[in-house]
């Protein structure tokens, strides 16, 4: 007994006072173990739990053993940005994807090693499928879809029924997000319901977060992860992740098959036109990245959506604002003159002011996307971290704290347009899509359906919260600092219950 007594003193010692990150603050249990940072990432809390340390320690905090937090703008390009000639940062082994490989090896673009030729070579080949010229010969692809919601929604509007915008864009961006992709939507708009494929896409995000917070506690690929994964992951969340995989691998193929004689502007449509995208890839990695492009770019643009429009309702600034530019200012004559052109930053300013604020207060990603300090150490934010420390961002703290914006929790989209009041924000603390070798690949095409799809509500819809029992469960989700709403790798956005009315004009 004495040994044992012994032997975890002698750890905690170690742990606490002689670890090479003894020197920064944080609670003693995390500088102890990894197993509150797990709790709170399989929990969907890890983005509270770590404001509420940062809030309490500093901006950098020691939030596992061998892991450091920041939250000051400048880390982001010390951990996520280019650092040549150095290396650049790995994703951290705990960090793996709804897809990790193929069975042949093969990762997409999301998990390729940036030290290899795989990750640029992807992101080459496929660079152009999201260029603005190719989203632009997309544009009407996004219009029928944005056309079927538009109309389901006057369809209830004139019902008298109150509707549930969070479900609705998600169907909207499914089916979005499939038919860019692959040229086949998902079908929800047209059956007012989430498919099973669309189902399981957003479980796989938990089942995710689950599979990495077991990797943290008892680390990767060994047998210990591999048991506690099938001991504690529901048997469902492998049926969640076939069913995708299995849905996208046979939709790739089947495009694929078709080739270019189906002149469908999707994104297969683009990598097949362009032989040198085409020779670059592999059937395999294309099939990975399918799978990927589903996952990453559907809920999540859907989640931007869903907090805007709740902001627009409880805003009655931001609101008058909103319905003088789109419909009072003469840019829009009729419906059919909302496409690219109009709808960018240099036509409608505050739209994008209040976007990119949507996107500061409800980052699309939840969870801090972990990196690893390479070979020969790295400086992060001032700080020398030798190799192998693990090292992160969590988005709703970076964003949501004074040190990096004033009134933090408040929707104010004039910091957006040099509003001296906000004049010492930090506004590249707040990074949405990343920045540096792995940032967005999809960021233009998010933008473009954010745009398009908000300037369609905005022309052709009145927007208030519902009042009564659906208000009153609305207000308690979504309000308080939205603490009440799951995140796991991305936010699990609970239902927005409004009352449209269409508009006059």
């Amino acid at each position: 007994m004495g040994v044992v007594v012994l032997s975890l003193a002698i750890f905690v010692i170690r742990r606490r006072f002689f670890h090479t990150l003894s020197k920064y603050p944080g609670p003693l249990i995390n500088s102890l173990t990894d197993v509150p940072a797990a709790f709170h990432l399989a929990r969907g809390t890890q983005q509270f739990y770590y404001k509420a340390l940062h809030e309490r320690y500093g901006p950098v905090v020691r939030v596992a053993p061998n892991e450091l937090s920041f939250i000051n703008a400048q880390a982001w390009d010390d951990i996520y940005g280019f650092r040549r000639p150095a290396p650049n940062m790995e994703k951290s082994p705990v960090f793996i994807g709804a897809v990790a490989k193929a069975p042949d090896g093969s990762m997409g673009i999301s998990m390729a090693p940036l030290a290899t030729k795989d990750h640029a070579r992807q992101r080459g080949a496929m660079a152009y499928c999201f260029t603005n010229q190719a989203l632009l010969q997309q544009q009407s692809l996004m219009k029928i879809h944005i056309d079927k919601l538009i109309s389901q929604l006057k369809k209830m509007t004139r019902q008298g029924e109150a509707v549930d915008m969070s479900s609705w864009y998600t169907f909207t961006t499914f089916d979005l997000m499939g038919d860019l992709t692959f040229g086949k939507p998902f079908g929800c708009l047209d059956q007012g319901a989430a498919t099973d494929w669309s189902t399981a896409i957003m479980n796989v995000f938990i089942s995710g977060a689950w599979e990495q917070a077991i990797r943290r506690i008892a680390g990767v690929g060994n047998w210990i992860s591999l048991r506690l994964t099938r001991l504690l992951v529901p048997k469902e969340a492998a049926r969640w992740r076939q069913l995708h995989f299995l849905k996208s691998r046979e939709t790739t193929v089947a495009r694929l098959a078709d080739g270019a004689l189906r002149s469908h502007p999707d994104v297969i449509y683009q990598i097949i036109k362009n032989k040198e995208s085409r020779n670059s890839l592999t059937d395999t990695e294309i099939i990975i990245n399918m799978v990927l492009f589903i996952s990453a770019g559907s809920e999540t643009t859907a989640g931007t959506l869903t907090a805007w429009t709740y902001f627009y309702c409880t805003q009655a600034k931001a609101r008058r604002r909103l319905i003088q530019e789109v419909r009072e200012s003469g840019l829009f004559k009729s419906e059919a003159d909302i496409i690219w052109d109009n709808v960018g930053p240099d036509k409608l300013p505050y739209l994008d002011a209040t976007i990119n604020e949507a996107l500061r207060l409800f980052s699309p990603a939840a969870a801090s996307q972990q990196r690893i300090v390479p070979k020969g150490g790295a400086m992060v934010d001032g700080n020398y971290l030798p190799e192998g420390v693990c090292v992160a961002i969590p988005p709703y703290g970076c964003t949501r704290l004074p040190c990096n914006f004033k009134d933090p929790d408040e929707f104010h989209p004039e910091r957006w347009l040099s509003d001296p009041k906000y004049a010492d924000d930090r506004l590249d603390a707040s990074q949405p899509f990343s920045v540096g070798p792995r940032v967005c690949i999809g960021k233009n095409l998010a933008y473009f359906e954010l745009r398009l799809i908000l300037v369609h509500m905005l022309w052709n819809f009145d927007l208030e919260l519902e009042c009564g029992f659906l208000g009153k469960q609305t207000e308690k989700a979504w309000g308080d600092g939205m603490k009440h709403i799951k995140g796991y790798l991305t936010w699990m956005k609970p239902p927005l219950w409004v009352r449209l009315k269409e508009a006059q004009h």
